[in-house]
């Protein structure tokens, strides 16, 4: 299930600022306009300015207002590791996956900005595919974006986006998959196992490089794939290898698959749209390699879409900023936060696509944070409850029904969120089953749900042969009632 909205995202590839706002939701993203400049400078300290310059050219050239901001960053500037965590419950994996990466890291963990997803469980233990960068990175551009007025909602790697547009596309999706991204300047083995990452790296070897010498970067490919299979502990096996961003001959391709062992199938992840190209494009140098399409596959990502990697996810967590915090502070703040909460659902939801209205947001956000941080320096440690600001963000929420109801079992007709003095539901879920057995799959896939518990009762009818539905959760410190809306 995805959120309908127009996403914009960013990317800087060396000294190129590249912008695209896309129409999300309904599967493919719609491409309605894009801009790329090169940010020209003369020394090394001029470079960030340059940068912002170009970004503001960029954005000048846009006449359509994106709801929401997301920042694609390079898999050569990641740490992407398959570790297994030696028990189960999503909670305590969360847990322990830094504990579980610390080992492998040159640098203290507090700078490392983390999210993963859980592959599989297997006797006991889960697998878990993680993606971390370096905290400093991150700000780097994130200081170019607030210095051009921009706040990224999302910042996510080029790996992810493009294997979860791969999986939008409409190809095979069960068992183990094999996928090769190739872009302008490097590439990145992916595998997949049912809709999710479960192997991913970095390969420096770009079109250029591969068109020139394929041999050494069909060794890589299959060194990857051997090292994966040497540790997969679930079922299956690769039947090809599909490569994005890169068009082989057909003797090419035939060398190439000799190589590893398997056949190679092309893919073009998005055909040509009304405004603009995203692909084939011109791939004999290098220049269009999936150019555009890891920024399509990233809008994809953050209005709900498959293998979605956010490392501003771990921002959610307000505990750190409001510790310590006065009761009469934490009452005025909560009233402020929640009108934010209900704002921010339908900015995502399209309603608010002013940018003026999100900076004034934006502002008020800032000042309520400054308020605090004076509080906190005055001594002022008072304990307050802050189990209020717990709860979710909106793409977790979004991401938790779209897993725990696939489009194959149910359609969705409309989500709701109410506001937190209500006393009634949370959140309320409306939609068709293509028949009972359908419905009764997803809705025990909702009761395993850590975000939120669903009735036991959900209203259901049959209407040409198909079942509709309401179901309507409760935050889990929450009873049910009876009182309706």
């Amino acid at each position: 299930m995805f959120l309908k909205a127009k996403v914009a995202a960013i990317e800087f590839s060396g000294d190129d600022v590249r912008v695209a706002v896309f129409k999300t939701g309904g599967g493919m993203p719609k491409l309605l306009e894009q801009a790329e400049r090169r940010a020209v400078y003369e020394t090394p300290e001029d470079r960030f300015d340059a940068l912002v310059r170009a970004l503001d050219e960029a954005l000048s050239d846009l006449e359509s207002r994106p709801a929401a901001y997301v920042l694609c960053i390079g898999t050569e500037y990641c740490l992407m590791r398959a570790i297994t965590i030696p028990f189960r419950g999503r909670r305590r994996v969360a847990a322990a996956v830094c504990y579980e990466l610390e080992p492998h890291l040159a640098f203290p963990i507090e700078e490392l900005l983390l999210d993963f997803n859980i592959v599989a469980e297997f006797d006991g233990e889960t697998d878990v595919f993680a993606v971390g960068m370096r905290r400093e990175h991150l700000e780097e551009q994130r200081a170019i974006l607030e210095a051009a007025g921009v706040d990224a909602e999302a910042v996510t790697v080029d790996a992810a986006a493009l294997t979860g547009l791969w999986l939008v596309s409409g190809r095979r999706t069960k068992g183990l998959n094999a996928i090769l991204h190739v872009r302008e300047n490097a590439s990145s083995i992916v595998v997949v196992y049912n809709k999710r990452i479960a192997y991913c790296r970095h390969l420096p070897c770009g079109a250029a490089q591969l068109r020139a010498n394929p041999s050494v970067a069909a060794r890589e490919v299959q060194n990857s794939l051997r090292g994966f299979m040497a540790k997969w502990r679930g079922d299956g096996d690769f039947d090809r290898l599909h490569v994005t961003g890169f068009d082989f001959a057909p003797e090419e391709r035939d060398a190439f698959a000799e190589t590893i062992g398997l056949p190679v199938e092309n893919t073009a992840l998005m055909a040509k749209t009304n405004r603009g190209a995203l692909s084939p494009g011109n791939r004999a140098d290098g220049s269009e390699c999936n150019k555009w399409e890891a920024l399509a596959g990233a809008a994809v990502g953050a209005a709900g879409g498959p293998c979605a990697v956010d490392f501003r996810r771990a921002e959610q967590d307000l505990q750190g900023v409001l510790r310590g915090v006065v009761a009469h502070l934490m009452f005025s703040s909560c009233l402020a936060l929640i009108v934010l909460l209900g704002w921010a659902f339908h900015y995502y939801q399209g309603a608010l696509r002013n940018q003026a209205e999100a900076a004034v947001i934006r502002e008020r956000i800032a000042e309520l944070r400054d308020e605090i941080e004076a509080m906190a320096d005055q001594g002022l440690g008072a304990e307050v409850d802050i189990d209020l600001f717990n709860d979710p963000s909106l793409l977790d929420i979004l991401l938790e029904i779209s897993e725990k109801m696939p489009g194959d079992k149910v359609t969705i007709l409309d989500i709701r969120v109410s506001t937190p003095e209500s006393q009634s539901w949370w959140i309320r879920i409306q939609g068709q089953a293509n028949d009972a057995a359908a419905f009764n799959e997803v809705f025990e896939n909702l009761k395993t749900s850590r975000l939120f518990r669903v009735e036991e009762e959900p209203d259901r009818s049959l209407q040409d042969q198909k079942t509709t539905f309401t179901i309507r959760a409760y935050r889990p410190s929450e009873g049910f009632h009876e009182t309706e809306s």
